[in-house]
């Protein structure tokens, strides 16, 4: 099983985001109000801004919460590490693929 370092409850109190990755695994948690963390999850090797999410979900901004989220990062990278290992022309094409999906959103929200 994997060992996650997670901060403290107070980082996330104070507003502070986290990213961070185990082998594949990329994820971000971000605060979202006083009650509530976001965390998203994605496979490297790229950074957030070059990525599709896996998954988008929240937990409570508590010290249960931040239990949930750290069996959730488990879990995830179990699952995407367990992955066959991708070519370099593949993460390349995962790259441009996540890239044209957020240009297609930028530009539908234009709209």
């Amino acid at each position: 099983m994997a060992q996650f370092f997670l901060p403290v409850l107070s980082h996330f109190q104070n507003e502070n985001f986290w990213t961070a990755s185990d082998r594949r695994m990329r994820y971000l948690v971000t605060p979202k109000d006083s009650e509530t963390l976001e965390a998203q999850v994605w496979e490297g090797p790229w950074g957030h801004a070059f990525s599709q999410m896996e998954e988008i979900t929240s937990f409570p901004l508590s010290e249960e919460g931040l239990a949930q989220l750290k069996d959730w990062c488990v879990r995830w990278s179990e699952t995407i590490n367990a992955r066959p290992p991708r070519s370099l022309e593949e993460t390349i094409a995962m790259r441009d693929a996540a890239l044209q999906a957020k240009a297609s959103q930028s530009t539908d929200a234009e709209s």
